[in-house]
């Protein structure tokens, strides 16, 4: 069963009078628009134009998980772009791995039952990634690098000979806001989440019992689920928070001065480190599933929780295909 959208909310246009930062150009709605460019390619939903506030103005600045957070930015996307309406999956992943011959390292961390704790083990890949079980060929891909992760979308803009890529950090959380202003798309208190996202709550609790808050709800999974498999956000896309975290183009800052403001990756040139991450996943406590947290890992990190998705941009003239 396909799950149903939420309605459409309003960009957040009283947040930057407030602010006193600028008038805001509201997002159009979503028109809905999903394609495939192939059998095995994600399957892209297209994503209007329109300028929205980055962060969290009220979070806490000397917090170093929410530092940059809080330096809240307007950002405009001047162009319509299409995004993955779930992560990638086992299923798309395994036709990169096939087509290519590209070999993904071994080690991952995962939830090691013989130790109690999640830690690093040598024997996963994302074939076989600890969690969930049994996975299916329709679950995320996970025990991904970000490097593995970006070969899979040159890989892919090979084969479709389309610009996909990576979304920049900007470009990941306005399609979550889909228009929002609250801390999650569907309003502020995590506890009424369970009908859109997998985090870490009292059914994961029950299989993980771990030492910080749960989402006082069920959402029906002790760990990864398959995708789309929560409401979409009013843009028409699923799971961008909780389930996985998910890989985007931005190096690693602990600021927001000087990022681009017109929603492109901020990246330097000789490389860097480390990369951002959003969105949270199924063990992630409820307070960091939000729309503008970030966290980071090195480039080669893989976890049975993190995974990707994938944009592609579109015409000049702000059409697919």
């Amino acid at each position: 069963m396909r799950a149903r959208s939420l309605p459409a909310a309003a960009a957040g246009g009283l947040l930057l009078v407030a602010l006193g930062l600028a008038p805001a150009v509201a997002p159009r709605a979503a028109d809905g628009a999903t394609f495939r460019d192939c059998a095995e390619c994600p399957e892209m939903v297209r994503i209007p134009a329109g300028t929205f506030v980055m962060g969290t103005p009220t979070a806490n600045a000397a917090d170093p998980a929410t530092r940059a957070e809080s330096q809240a930015a307007i950002v405009r996307i001047p162009r319509a772009f299409a995004i993955g309406r779930v992560e990638v999956t086992r299923r798309e992943f395994r036709a990169f791995v096939a087509d290519s011959g590209f070999e993904p390292t071994a080690n991952c961390r995962t939830w090691r039952e013989d130790l109690g704790r999640f830690a690093d083990d040598r024997t996963r890949t994302w074939e076989n990634p600890g969690r969930p079980r049994e996975p299916r060929d329709d679950h995320p891909v996970t025990c991904v690098s970000w490097n593995e992760a970006k070969a899979y979308v040159q890989w892919l803009a090979r084969r479709t000979g389309k610009p996909y890529r990576l979304p920049s950090e900007a470009e990941w959380e306005y399609a979550a806001r889909a228009g929002s202003s609250s801390l999650r798309p569907w309003g502020d208190s995590p506890a009424e989440g369970c009908d859109f996202a997998n985090a870490y709550d009292l059914a994961a609790r029950e299989q993980y019992a771990l030492g910080w808050e749960v989402a006082r709800c069920r959402d029906g999974f002790g760990d990864v689920a398959p995708t789309g498999s929560f409401r979409a956000n009013a843009f028409g896309v699923q799971d961008m928070l909780g389930n996985v975290w998910e890989w985007v183009e931005d190096c690693s800052t602990d600021s927001y001065v000087g990022r681009p403001r017109d929603g492109r990756a901020w990246t330097w040139i000789g490389g860097c480190a480390r990369r951002v991450q959003r969105g949270g996943s199924w063990v992630t406590p409820p307070d960091r599933v939000r729309s503008a947290f970030r966290t980071d890992a090195a480039m080669g990190d893989r976890a049975d929780y993190l995974g990707f998705r994938v944009v592609l941009d579109l015409d000049g003239r702000g059409e697919g295909r």
